[in-house]
């Protein structure tokens, strides 16, 4: 019975903000859930979105402006898109599942920044007019699947570092980067660094079992040698 009155307060906040001028913020509380099924095409226009609940995702949820995941929210569903026109934040750990997001052109300037602990399966980052995507040093973004650069003839989009150290796009096993009109500025680096390999190193009793070996070996490579006074007959 709870859970239906949250839902219910959920749906009537929600109808409030969309009756706003735009630019209002629509919340989705813990234990409510925003729906876009398999098919459909929710957009929330200029609207801000603060996901604290459950996105059903199965078709395409379009949002033109800032979309917040909160250390609570959940994405639920697969084959799905979520298009975001400003910026895209976590305060907690987000995998975003078997679906699309999409970070474009929207209400808010010409500037992007992804923020927070995020795993896509695929990631698109497109436009039209010279775009910049800001990708803060330190926050862990992983794409599982296809990582999409796209900017248009003469208008670039530019991925840069909010500075203070090298941004990091980690790339799973088996993913791919498609890159057109894209660039990629320095404090950017797109795929992890080469781990560091150890060298196997023996402890100390190794090293004494070894030394051990070693000289064990030389003395029967001198008793072979010719001369040597083991081989000597009188």
């Amino acid at each position: 019975m709870q859970r239906k009155i949250s839902r219910l307060l959920a749906g009537c906040a929600m109808a409030l903000c969309l009756c706003a001028p735009a630019a209002a913020q629509i919340v989705i509380p813990p234990g409510a859930s925003l729906d876009a099924p398999s098919g459909s095409i929710v957009d929330l226009s200029c609207s801000t979105v603060d996901m604290q609940g459950t996105l059903n995702i199965g078709g395409t949820l379009s949002v033109d402006s800032d979309v917040t995941f909160g250390s609570s929210a959940i994405v639920s569903g697969s084959n799905g898109i979520i298009s975001v026109g400003g910026n895209l934040s976590a305060t907690g750990p987000i995998d975003t599942g078997n679906n699309t997001v999409v970070l474009r052109d929207g209400c808010i300037g010409n500037t992007s920044q992804i923020s927070g602990n995020f795993v896509f399966q695929n990631l698109t980052l497109s436009s039209t007019t010279g775009r910049t995507f800001v990708i803060p040093a330190g926050a862990n973004i992983t794409v599982l699947g296809t990582l999409t650069l796209q900017g248009a003839p003469g208008q670039n989009i530019q991925l840069v570092s909010s500075g203070g150290g090298t941004a990091v796009i980690n790339l799973g096993p088996g993913a791919t980067v498609t890159r057109d009109n894209a660039t990629v500025n320095g404090g950017v680096q797109i795929g992890g660094a080469a781990a560091a390999t150890n060298i196997p190193t023996l402890s100390e009793y190794g090293l004494m079992l070894m030394a051990l070996l070693m000289g064990l070996a030389a003395l029967w490579h001198q008793r072979r040698a010719p001369g040597a006074t083991g081989n000597r007959r009188i």
